[in-house]
């Protein structure tokens, strides 16, 4: 289990890869991967290519991201696999989050 943060300034573009299980294990790294940026990007995208597990820690940590950033910035959930897709689009992320 581990978060990876990648910042492009040429693209505006910020992107957090989550390996391994996204739960509440990852909660403080998750939150400073966003928080500790010292300014505001037009894009974020979240990898989850390669999680394998999500619980609804998770699920509330990405809507604590959603209420941090800027709602100008658009946050982009990329690379789920077909189960976790399902569980963010029964729980109705797709209406706050750009689910690819």
């Amino acid at each position: 289990m581990s978060i990876s943060v990648t910042v492009n300034e040429e693209k505006d573009l910020v992107t957090i890869n989550i390996i391994g299980s996204f739960d509440f294990s990852l909660f403080n790294d998750f939150r400073e991967a966003y928080s500790s940026l010292t300014s505001t990007y037009k894009s974020y995208v979240v990898d989850m290519s390669m999680v394998e597990y999500l619980d609804s820690a998770a699920l509330g940590m990405l809507l604590s991201m959603r209420n941090a950033i800027e709602l100008d910035s658009a946050i982009r959930l990329e690379g789920a696999n077909d189960f976790i897709k399902n569980i963010l689009m029964i729980s109705r992320f797709d209406k706050r989050f750009d689910i690819q």
